[in-house]
């Protein structure tokens, strides 16, 4: 069941989650006033259940169980075009990571499960080695998506397997991992900023 508690109360304060996720993330979401440049900037708005501006007001009306389970916060690209067009500088980008790790720290099932295991497998790969293996990322990626029970279309397979043979072709597709100098800094950087794991 939705929560429906109101955002603003009469006497002006704001809403408990709103407060909370301002004081843990320094995004103050009652400066918001729908002038939806976040939406209309936003690439991928099309392709959203709820729009950029529409997450900022639901955040004001408390409205956490809407939106954990919604699949805009994995469509959402981390662009910041959203931010950056804000004129009262809220960083919708940033509150969307935010929500999407709400959602893994709460070990819920994302929305788009597909998408939230990329991410993830993505990080790994990257926190092991500091570059990406393309090869790697893909076996591992279709090893997780399995076990979860989404197994890949046969389209999706065999253009799969046209791309991996166009990289091979043109020596881009190394069948073992290569090691960034900078591999141990990049891995602090992701400790830092508190990778979460996409469970299984």
């Amino acid at each position: 069941m939705v929560e429906t508690a109101p955002a603003m109360q009469v006497n002006g304060r704001e809403n408990a989650w709103a407060l909370a996720i301002a004081a843990e993330t320094g995004i103050q979401v009652a400066s918001c006033y729908q002038c939806l440049r976040c939406s209309n900037s936003c690439p991928v708005s099309t392709f959203m259940d709820i729009k950029p501006h529409q997450v900022v007001r639901l955040v004001q009306l408390g409205r956490r169980e809407a939106l954990l389970q919604a699949s805009s916060i994995w469509v959402c690209l981390s662009c910041e075009m959203c931010s950056t067009y804000c004129p009262n500088e809220i960083d919708v980008a940033g509150l969307m990571n935010h929500l999407k790790n709400s959602v893994i720290s709460s070990r819920r099932t994302p929305a788009e499960y597909e998408i939230a295991a990329f991410h993830d497998v993505f990080l790994r790969v990257l926190r092991e080695h500091g570059r990406i293996n393309d090869l790697q990322l893909m076996q591992r990626y279709r090893i997780k998506t399995l076990m979860h029970g989404q197994a890949p279309s046969v389209d999706d397979l065999m253009s799969e397997a046209s791309l991996a043979w166009n990289l091979l072709k043109r020596g881009r597709l190394r069948f073992l991992p290569e090691r960034s100098p900078a591999a141990g800094e990049i891995r602090r950087i992701l400790e830092d900023y508190g990778h979460k794991k996409v469970s299984t």
